[in-house]
C-alpha cells in the first residue's frame, strides 16, 4: 500500500463513506448533465450511428457488416453494398442491438445514458484502485477528478467507446492488483476493451506484467475475446490485425491532409502495406512535429490545472520500493495514448481510455503535497476541496457549454432528418455523404463517405448511368447524400446547408458547380436506367468497379 501522510490511519480505515460518496457523486453528476442540462445529444458526425447501423444488420442476421462504406473498403462490398466491419469493434453494436430491438431506432439517440453508466463504473473502479493502493480519500478524489474532467463530459456526449475502454481497462487493473489476483477475469476484461479500442492490444502485455507468473490464464481470457475478431478480419482482408484506423499513420500530414487518407479509393487494404513503406521517409518529421502537441495535451489532464499533479503522484509512487513496479507500469500505460497522438493525430480523445490513471496520479500527488500544508490542510476534505478548486476553471466552462451544444445538436439532427427521411422510401441506391454514419442509419441505404470536392472528382460513368452502382442490381440509381449536413468536414461552418448531400472540403466553395438550385432534400439524379449493366463504369488498378457520377446530373441543396 502506498503511504500518504496526509491521510490519517483512522480516516483511511473508514472506507465506506468515501466509497458511497464517490458513487453517489458520479451518479448525480451525470443525471444533472443529461436530464437537467440536456447535454448528451449525438452529433451527426458521431460514430454512434454506425454502431447502430451494424446493430441493425446484426438484428437482420447479416453478421458484422456495415452499409457505411469508407472508400478504401469499396472493393470489399457484397451484392447488397455491405462491407465487413473493419474500423470499429463488435462490442458496442452487440450491446446496442437488444436496445434497438426493444425500443426501436430512438434507442440510438439515448446512447449518452449508456456512456454515463460506464463513466460511473469507471469512477467506481478508480475509487477501488486508489483506495487499495493508497487510501479511500485518494480513491474518492480520483473518481471525482475523472468524473469532472471535460474530456469525460465530451466522451459521454459523443464517444461511448472511449468510456467502455476506460472502464474495462480499470477493471483489468483492479482484478490483477487484488490481494488474490484474478488473471483470467482480468484478461477477459482487457479482451473486451480491445473489442472497442484497438490500442488495448498494446496495453495487454503491460497489464499482464502485473501478474506475469500467471500469464497463461490472463492470455486465455484475452484471446477468448480477440481470436474470433482476428478471424473475422483474416477472412475479410487476410490480416487478423488490420484496422482502418491505422491509416491515420499517414493522415493529417503531407499528401494526406486531415482525414483524406480514409477517403482514398486507391488505398485498399492490399495496397496499405506498400503505401506505408513508401511513406516511411515522411513519418519521422511528422512524429517530431506532433510529439510536443501530444505531450502538452497529456500534461493538461484530467483538467488543465491538475495535470502536473499526476506527475507528482507518479513520482511519489516511483520513489517507494513497494510501489515502484506499479508506477512503472502505469507510466507505460499512459505513454500509449501519447504514442498514438504522436503517430496519428494529437486528438485528446485518445487520452480518455487512460484518463482514470491520470486522475489517480493527480489525486495521489495532491495527497502527497498536502503534507507540507498546516495541519488543517492535511485533512482529506481540505486537500480534496483544494483539488476541486483547481479543477473548476476547466469544469465550469465545459458545463456552461453543454446545454448550448446539446440544443445545437438537437436542431441539427432535426434538420438533417427532415431531408434524409424523404430518401428513406426511395429505391435503395447508393448515397454519397460527408456524414455517412447518420445518413446510412436514417435512410437504411449504403452510403459512401466523400466530400463534395471528392464527389465531383469521381470519374464519369460510361453511357447513361451504366455502372452507377456496381453490385446494387438493375435500376439502383444514385442519391448523393441528401440531408447529410454540409458542415460535416473539419473546418466547414457548422450548420451550413443542413440537409446537403455532400459538402465542400475546407477551402472549397460550397455548392460550386451545383446550379444553385434549392430544395428540401438535396439529391443527385443519375438518370440510371433499369437494366443498366453494373460494372460498365471505370475500375481501379485491380479491376474493381468504382462508384461514378453521370454527366448532366442535377444537384440539389437545402439552404
Amino acid at each position: 500500500m502506498l503511504e500518504c501522510r496526509a491521510v490519517s490511519p483512522s480516516t483511511a480505515s473508514s472506507a465506506r463513506p468515501w466509497a458511497l460518496g464517490a458513487l453517489v457523486f458520479a451518479t448525480i453528476y451525470w443525471i444533472v448533465v443529461l436530464a437537467v442540462l440536456r447535454a448528451g445529444t449525438p452529433d451527426v458526425l458521431d460514430d454512434t450511428w454506425e454502431y447502430a447501423v451494424v446493430a441493425r444488420h446484426l438484428l437482420h442476421g447479416h453478421g458484422f457488416v456495415t452499409s457505411v462504406i469508407h472508400p478504401p473498403l469499396w472493393g470489399l462490398h457484397d451484392a447488397a453494398l455491405r462491407v465487413p466491419v473493419l474500423v470499429h469493434g463488435p462490442l458496442i453494436p452487440a450491446l446496442l442491438a437488444p436496445a434497438i430491438a426493444l425500443f426501436g431506432p430512438a434507442a440510438a439517440d439515448q446512447v449518452a445514458w449508456l456512456a454515463a453508466a460506464f463513466a460511473v463504473l469507471a469512477a467506481w473502479l478508480a475509487y477501488r484502485l486508489g483506495a487499495r493502493l493508497a487510501a479511500p480519500p485518494v480513491g474518492a478524489a480520483a473518481a471525482g477528478l475523472f468524473t469532472l474532467s471535460p474530456l469525460t463530459l465530451e466522451a459521454v456526449n459523443h464517444d461511448l467507446a472511449l468510456l467502455i475502454g476506460a472502464a474495462l481497462l480499470l477493471a483489468a487493473l483492479e482484478l490483477v492488483t487484488r490481494p488474490r489476483p484474478a488473471p483470467f477475469a482480468a484478461g477477459l476484461a482487457l479482451g473486451l476493451a480491445y473489442l472497442v479500442r484497438p490500442e488495448m492490444l498494446v496495453a495487454a502485455p503491460v497489464v499482464a506484467a502485473f501478474e506475469w507468473r500467471r500469464l497463461a490464464p490472463f492470455a486465455a481470457g484475452f484471446l477468448a475475446c480477440a481470436l474470433p475478431w482476428w478471424g473475422h478480419h483474416a477472412l475479410a482482408v487476410g490480416s487478423p490485425w488490420f484496422n482502418l484506423s491505422n491509416y491515420l499513420l499517414l493522415g493529417y500530414w503531407g499528401a494526406h491532409p486531415d482525414m483524406t487518407v480514409l477517403r482514398d479509393f486507391r488505398l485498399t487494404p492490399a495496397a496499405w502495406p506498400q503505401a506505408l513503406f513508401e511513406a516511411r521517409g515522411t513519418l519521422l518529421p511528422k512524429w517530431i512535429e506532433f510529439f510536443p502537441h501530444a505531450m502538452k495535451r497529456a500534461l493538461m489532464v484530467p483538467t488543465d490545472a491538475t495535470g502536473w499533479l499526476a506527475l507528482t503522484g507518479l513520482a511519489a509512487a516511483g520513489a517507494r520500493r513497494t510501489t515502484r513496479g506499479f508506477a512503472l507500469r502505469v507510466l507505460l500505460l499512459t505513454c500509449i495514448p501519447v504514442a498514438v497522438m504522436t503517430t496519428t493525430t494529437y486528438s485528446t480523445r485518445y487520452l480518455v481510455p487512460f484518463l482514470p490513471l491520470w486522475a489517480l496520479g493527480a489525486a495521489l500527488g495532491a495527497c502527497t503535497l498536502a503534507q507540507v500544508l498546516p495541519p488543517w490542510g492535511r485533512r482529506p476534505r481540505a486537500w480534496i476541496g483544494l483539488l476541486v478548486l483547481m479543477a473548476l476553471p476547466s469544469v465550469g466552462p465545459a458545463l456552461r457549454e453543454a446545454p448550448r451544444a446539446g440544443r445545437e445538436h438537437r436542431e441539427r439532427l432535426a434538420r438533417d432528418r427532415a431531408g434524409l427521411d424523404a430518401l428513406a422510401g426511395r429505391e435503395r441506391g447508393l448515397l454519397f455523404s460527408d456524414t455517412p454514419d447518420h445518413a446510412a442509419w436514417i435512410t437504411g441505404r449504403p452510403t459512401v463517405w466523400v466530400t463534395r470536392r471528392e464527389y465531383d472528382r469521381l470519374p464519369a460513368c460510361a453511357g447513361s448511368g451504366a455502372g452507377m452502382n456496381p453490385g446494387a442490381g438493375a435500376g439502383a440509381g444514385k442519391e448523393a447524400g441528401a440531408g447529410a449536413a454540409a458542415s460535416a468536414m473539419p473546418g466547414a461552418k457548422p450548420g451550413a446547408g443542413a440537409g446537403a448531400a455532400v459538402s465542400a472540403m475546407p477551402g472549397a466553395s460550397p455548392g460550386a458547380g451545383a446550379g444553385a438550385m434549392k430544395g428540401a432534400g438535396a439529391r443527385v439524379d443519375s438518370g440510371a436506367t433499369p437494366g443498366a449493366s453494373p460494372g460498365a463504369g471505370p475500375t481501379d488498378a485491380a479491376g474493381v468497379p468504382l462508384p461514378c457520377r453521370a454527366e448532366g446530373q442535377e444537384t440539389w441543396f437545402h439552404s
